[in-house]
């Protein structure tokens, strides 16, 4: 692969064998599978999911079965890492789904498609940074106080919680320190990202050896003996269990279908994202073969495995009825600490410095889901301009670090903004939060629908993929991108048709609509400025970039 330091360079017609020329990327290709398996697993980050993603579920839809929910979310994980490896096989090229939809429909579909995609990254980001604060921090702080029994802890945990200031500088800081990491070049960001993963997966380990060598009984006689003093109860386990029964939660509900589908939907809320790789795919070795979709598929089964063994032992050790109660309880919860497993497992172990262990893993796992994140966001940005859609400077490449610098200073800028509004309007910023998964799925169904038209609209890059085996005459591609289409298509429509999931329909499609006509406002105003200077944007993007 060449390098340079401009990521475009556009030269009159006939210069090559494209309509309009152009230069390599300058980025190259330096990240290892094993470093794409780790970027792949960060976007879905067990230990996040584990905290906050699946068990409210247990009282907001009693009867779901979250194993059915597993199960169901591992096949559609499943199909989708083939899709999306396979297809990027055909075209590995760092832009992702703008280059990849662009490139077999139409540029403006390409566009509309990157619109929807980067919209729920630029909430994510904010929404992560936040939660580093909200969720990470602060509980954690006030878990490890109430353990050791130190109330400054719990105290400043409960003071960060409060505080705006800190909630804002703190989370400008990991986006900073995130950008500033991703600017030093792959070298150094895959390092980093590396021992982050390993550092939260040596915490989900140590949950599992705690758990695995308590028994039931010895956790009861832990909890109680921790919860006594705070509540005043000798048997505030029982308590716990009596009180969610008063707030109408049933603990030992029948099996549900109907529950089962919003509890599949949540788990699919962070467990759909193990191929996040594609937006990097210029970047990473050996894209054009199956490892990249191997790589994908096991980082999809990784963390459903972990997540389902962890909650096999969670519902084992604490106890069903008390492991629903305690998610599921409102105002008569008695701890200033929420009940994550990570709270929940210093109890069992009963120490000071498992409970700071278990916070310092669990808190690694945000900025290593903020890294790949701003990544998608500035590859994004990056392909727009190498494509004239914005000004050439957001493709230009530092020749040293290979990293698009100005693309990462847009990224952080508008980052930092949409946090901005997280922490000073978080009544409004959540309203449109929870519509982040329904944006994404949109351009998800669109990658599947290219999938589908590659072998027929691109057949010479479908000849060179991976693979160009058929299944009942039909490619397998095109076979892969139905079934995602079709898969994501019932999930959106269970978001949709559950409203305690979080949408408000209405506000919904007003905020789809706003995204359509950005995109499209975009294009036509980009083309316009591009056609004065004797550039057709339309056949510029409709070109696959050179490596």
């Amino acid at each position: 692969m060449k390098t340079g330091t401009k990521g475009e360079g556009m030269a009159s017609q006939g210069e090559s064998t494209g309509t309009y020329a152009r230069r390599a990327t300058g980025l190259v290709r330096e990240v290892s599978p094993f470093s794409t398996l780790v970027f792949n697993m960060a976007g879905q980050p067990t230990a996040v999911f584990l905290a906050i993603s699946i068990f409210f579920t247990l009282g907001l839809y009693p009867g779901g079965s979250i194993w059915l929910g597993f199960a169901m979310a591992l096949v559609v994980a499943i199909v989708i890492c083939v899709c999306y490896g396979l297809f990027t096989s055909a075209i590995p090229r760092s832009g992702g789904d703008y280059v990849l939809v662009g490139r077999v429909t139409h540029p403006v579909i390409g566009l509309v498609s990157s619109f929807f995609w980067t919209s729920g990254v630029i909430l994510s980001i904010a929404f992560i940074a936040l939660a580093f604060v909200t969720v990470a921090l602060g509980p954690s702080l006030t878990a490890v106080g109430l353990v050791s029994g130190q109330d400054s802890l719990v105290t400043a945990g409960e003071d960060i919680l409060v505080s705006k200031g800190w909630q804002f500088g703190i989370g400008t800081a990991l986006i900073l320190g995130s950008a500033v990491l991703l600017a030093g070049g792959w070298r150094w960001t895959t390092r980093i990202m590396n021992g982050l993963w390993a550092i939260t997966m040596l915490g989900l380990a140590t949950v599992f050896l705690v758990l695995l060598f308590k028994s039931h009984a010895g956790f009861v006689n832990s909890f109680n003996q921790f919860a006594g003093s705070i509540t005043g109860e000798p048997d505030t386990y029982g308590a716990v269990i009596e009180s969610a029964h008063k707030e109408g939660v049933d603990t030992s509900p029948a099996f549900s279908m109907d529950n089962t589908w919003p509890v599949w939907a949540s788990i699919c809320g962070l467990s759909l994202f193990g191929w996040l790789s594609i937006y990097i795919s210029g970047e990473v070795r050996r894209a054009r073969d199956t490892t990249q979709m191997k790589v994908m598929s096991l980082g999809a089964v990784l963390h459903i495995g972990i997540a389902a063994i962890l909650a096999v032992l969670f519902f084992a050790r604490f106890g069903h009825d008390f492991f629903v109660a305690i998610n599921s309880l409102g105002e008569s919860y008695p701890f200033a600490a929420p009940p994550y497993y990570t709270f929940l497992a210093s109890i069992a172990g009963g120490s000071t410095l498992l409970a700071w262990w278990l916070f310092i893993a669990f808190a690694a796992a945000f900025p290593l889901l903020m890294i790949p994140n701003i990544t998608i966001a500035v590859r994004t940005f990056f392909a727009w301009a190498l494509d004239g859609l914005l000004p050439t400077r957001f493709a230009q490449v530092s020749s040293r670090t290979h990293a698009p610098h100005y693309a990462i200073g847009l990224t952080v800028t508008l980052s930092i903004i949409v946090l901005g509004w997280a922490v000073f309007n978080n009544e409004g910023f959540q309203s449109v939060l929870v519509e982040a998964i329904l944006l994404q799925l949109v351009t998800m169904i669109l990658i599947g629908v290219s999938a589908v038209l590659l072998p027929y609209r691109r057949p010479d890059a479908w000849r060179s993929s991976a693979t160009t085996r058929r299944l009942f005459g039909i490619p397998v591609v095109a076979v892969a991108g139905g079934l995602v289409a079709i898969l994501l298509t019932v999930l959106y429509y269970v978001f949709l048709h559950y409203p305690d999931l979080g949408i408000d329909k209405g506000q919904f499609y007003r905020d789809c609509a706003i995204i359509l006509g950005a995109a499209l406002l975009t294009f036509f105003i980009a083309r316009t400025a591009r056609l004065r200077q004797g550039v057709d944007v339309d056949k510029l993007a409709a070109e696959i970039p050179p490596e």
